[in-house]
């Protein structure tokens, strides 16, 4: 849970369900979760620094179109994405959008927009230009928003350009 959304789950006495849409960590493994690689145009994220923060992309078959610290878009594999802070940070799973028990959601729109990013420079700010307002830009194509705090954003942008908000992350155990 990012610091935003602890901060909101004390503040209003909103249980971690009603913030996140994660499965129950109980719940048995799907065949979705053990795809070597997600349809092309995925949302993903991870959590980033002790579940204080997170950090988001796009998935692109076995890669992940995201933007970097330093303001670059970058591919990169699975295992680079988690090890963000020259690998100190200490996340340990990747998370993506799927609707039903086991369909990633997919659009080839979100895959073309984060592929023809790869390269390009951004002047990156955590509060004025983040990895969630690339990840935003890249789900619904349009979006003003450059820099959000916390992954209700992304969770809006998905439930609003999948037209459903029949739809929760789903650990991505496949790519290990």
């Amino acid at each position: 849970m990012g610091l935003i959304d602890y901060l909101l789950e004390k503040t209003l006495k909103v249980s971690p369900d009603q913030l996140y849409r994660h499965e129950c960590a109980e719940c048995d493994a799907l065949v979705g979760d053990m795809l070597p690689s997600l349809p092309l145009g995925t949302p993903v994220f991870c959590h980033f620094t002790l579940n204080v923060a997170e950090h988001s992309g796009i998935c692109i078959g076995d890669w992940i179109v995201r933007l970097d610290g330093g303001g670059q878009i970058i591919s990169s594999t699975p295992r680079v994405f988690l090890a963000r802070l020259d690998g100190r940070n200490l996340a340990a799973n990747i998370y993506y959008a799927a609707t039903g028990r086991n369909q990633p959601l997919a659009k080839s729109d979100i895959a073309i927009r984060a592929l023809e990013a790869v390269g390009a420079h951004r002047d990156y700010h955590v509060l004025t230009y983040n990895c969630h307002g690339f990840s935003i830009r890249c789900i619904d194509g349009e979006s003003s928003c450059l820099a959000a705090w916390s992954l209700r954003k992304i969770e809006n942008s998905i439930t609003s350009v999948f037209g459903t908000d029949e739809w929760r992350w789903r650990c991505w155990d496949g790519w290990r």
